[in-house]
């Protein structure tokens, strides 16, 4: 019987229909994932934009038999309530809850995730006992309510345990920035230990990295002023966007209503990316582009005059927005007025056929290919006469941000249309890199000549001889554009709203005018406060500040890296005294000093060269001891964490305007220092 049960057993490998084999494999091989880091998002200049962070979750243990478990609920729930958004009673309340229910230990959901060190270690360090975390990784969005619907957003899911984009670039580049995880297999004996030669490891593929053209800074004033426009407004949608008029890069784009990814309040209130998705009827700023198109044609002479006033069209009468008109004026100050009439007229002159060939060219219809695969491609309306006149003035077709940008560039580039662009790179796990964005011309729209006479009637819509707009003038810089003020499609009950101030009113500016630098488009839709200042001043509460802070902060980065005597040699000062860099340094390098002595034992940069007011970091001998960090830019602070060998988070963007410990304090390798941004605006 057993020589038979053997040859069985070794025959079929199995007992009772299990198989041996496989129970041994089971048991004695082990398998493990390694996950891999998630890409980073960054801004032109390297600042991080999203980025993979360390979190923990809280746990409370609330069985007694447990040694570490809740004491004193009331203690923990009012310890806990300093950290987390939950009230000090609603915490208490649970913890109470469980321990009658006998359970060994409860978690407090979304409010008890992401937990940053800093409270993690203020919790340890306080008498509450039962209180236990978990690491786990989390998406970090340090800017937060920053280009939210362009940078988007990653969260954990639960079944794959990893981070899954939802939204935005986190979302479009989800294959890229995730990264292959790895993998480790071997054999353990029956004590545990592993079998030699049997591992097997794969190491994993960190995501790939995504650099975006945005400039943070620019990005950080479009936000404040999108911030005081909703504030002042109450309006169902603004928009702003920043473009470079050479390249067509976006330099920053907003919109309200957002979100901010860290926290996700006004999560939901707009899915819609404005700037690539959102396609509405743009009023009296695609004037331009028919203003291009009768120059090209020959057709728009400055000094030629007509009735201004209304024109009838198939059974309808459209009006200028001044029903009456202005008489007799020229093309020139009809354009100034923002005339339909005028734009009707050189409609016919050039030809509607022609005229829908210009706009095509100029891009609008059709998408302009960007990185955003749901991007809107608009619609022009041509299926009879009074479509295409209302086209001429802006009504009835619909753009989208990006094209009128787009379009823009043709106009200030000799007639090259630029096609506009926000990923300037994507580098893998190995620095090499798969992707590089670059200025690319979409096609020659109208001749240079066309294009250099456009851009010059476009000079005088802003303090031209009628001193129309005057509200958009810069006391700094020649600013220039058109303005637009839009009837908005009544969805309930069809037509066009008709209420007061019920308008989309926007403006499409360059400056400086001789020479643009930048593109700014700034729009609001429905205002429910303040309206009249929509009709009366347009959006030059936004577009001004905005295009003056751009021109400014450009100006300022410009002038300084291009002074090539202003650079600053910096050697190796080891082993000198502190003073001695007085005699070394010029008064405009920023020296922090960590340490109490006065001899050097190392500094950082050594061999190089700086920029004025870029930040040496010098570590003398003796105890260290936290530097003043204010005035750092936020790479500067995290490099002197480094530098020092203490952690260092940052919450904003710009530079260091305050810190959570006091320059002076001594270093412990437990120091941690949260610093607080904000703008380098040149005027602060």
């Amino acid at each position: 019987m057993i020589i038979g049960q053997f040859t069985k057993l070794m025959v079929f490998q199995t007992i009772d229909d299990e198989d041996l084999v496989a129970r041994g494999e089971d048991k004695y091989s082990v398998s493990a994932i390694n996950e891999p880091e998630r890409g980073d998002i960054v801004d032109r200049a390297g600042n991080v934009l999203a980025s993979d962070m360390e979190a923990y979750r809280i746990a409370i243990i609330t069985d007694e038999n447990y040694p570490n478990h809740v004491s004193n609920p009331e203690e923990t729930a009012s310890l806990l309530a300093e950290v987390i958004d939950m009230s000090k009673e609603d915490i208490q309340t649970e913890i109470e809850e469980n321990i009658e229910k006998g359970q060994f230990q409860m978690e407090l959901g979304q409010a008890g995730r992401n937990i940053s060190y800093n409270d993690k270690k203020f919790l340890e360090e306080s008498e509450a006992t039962g209180i236990v975390f978990e690491p786990e990784t989390r998406r970090f969005y340090p800017n937060g309510q920053f280009a939210s619907h362009l940078i988007g957003y990653a969260e954990m899911n639960n079944e794959s345990n990893e981070l899954d984009g939802q939204l935005g670039f986190e979302r479009i580049y989800n294959d890229l920035l995730k990264g292959e995880p790895g993998s480790i297999d071997y054999d353990q004996d029956v004590w545990g230990y592993i079998v030699p030669n049997s591992d097997n490891v794969k190491p994993p593929v960190n995501g790939h990295d995504v650099k975006l053209t945005i400039d943070s800074n620019i990005q950080l004033y479009l936000e404040e002023t999108l911030n005081d426009m909703d504030e002042h407004f109450k309006p169902e949608e603004l928009i702003a966007v920043v473009a470079d008029a050479d390249t067509g890069e976006i330099l920053a784009s907003g919109q309200r209503p957002s979100f901010n990814p860290e926290t996700r309040e006004g999560f939901g209130e707009s899915w819609l990316n404005m700037l690539y998705e959102y396609s509405f009827e743009p009023g009296s700023t695609f004037k331009v582009f028919g203003l291009a198109a009768a120059i090209e044609e020959g057709v728009y002479d400055p000094d030629t005059v007509y009735t201004s006033g209304s024109m009838d069209v198939m059974d309808t009468t459209i009006y200028d927005w001044e029903t009456e008109g202005w008489g007799y004026i020229t093309y020139n100050e009809g354009m100034q007025y923002s005339s339909n009439v005028l734009m009707m007229i050189l409609q016919d002159k050039v030809g509607a056929d022609k005229m829908l060939d210009y706009y095509q060219k100029f891009g609008f219809g059709q998408t302009t290919g960007s990185e955003f695969p749901t991007e809107s491609a608009g619609q022009i309306a041509w299926d009879n006469e009074l479509q295409q006149k209302t086209t001429s003035f802006g009504q009835t077709s619909t753009v989208t941000p990006i094209q009128l940008i787009q379009g823009m560039t043709a106009l200030l580039n000799e007639g090259e249309m630029k096609k506009p662009y926000v990923v300037d790179e994507i580098t893998d796990d190995a620095g090499d890199v798969v992707y590089d964005g670059k200025e690319e011309t979409v096609s020659q729209v109208i001749s240079p000549e066309a294009a250099e006479k456009t851009v010059s009637e476009m000079n005088t819509l802003i303090g031209g001889s009628l001193d129309h707009n005057p509200q958009y003038k810069s006391d700094e810089y020649e600013v220039t554009g058109k303005s637009g003020t839009a009837q908005i499609y009544d969805p309930e009950n069809g037509g066009y709203m008709d209420g007061d101030y019920q308008f989309f009113t926007s403006f499409l500016g360059y400056a400086p005018k001789d020479d643009p630098e930048v593109i700014v488009y700034y729009g609001i839709k429905l205002a429910s406060e303040n309206k009249s200042e929509t009709w009366d001043n347009g959006v030059a509460r936004g577009f001004n500040p905005l295009m003056e802070r751009t021109l400014k902060y450009l100006e300022v980065s410009e002038a300084d890296v291009s002074k090539e005597n202003s650079v600053v040699e910096i050697g190796d000062y080891t082993g000198k005294e502190i003073d001695a860099l007085t005699d070394e340094l010029n008064d405009t390098i920023d020296v922090k000093v960590v340490g109490n002595g006065n001899e050097i034992v190392e500094h950082y940069p050594k061999d190089d060269r700086l920029l004025p007011y870029d930040s040496l970091f010098v570590k003398t001998e003796g105890d260290l001891t936290l530097p003043d960090f204010t005035g750092l830019s936020k790479r500067e602070a995290l490099t002197l964490g480094d530098f020092m060998g203490i952690e260092v988070t940052v919450e904003g963007e710009g530079y260091v305007k305050s810190q959570s410990q006091n320059s002076g304090t001594a270093v412990t390798e437990d120091t941690a220092v949260e610093v607080t941004l904000s703008s380098n605006d040149p005027n602060d």
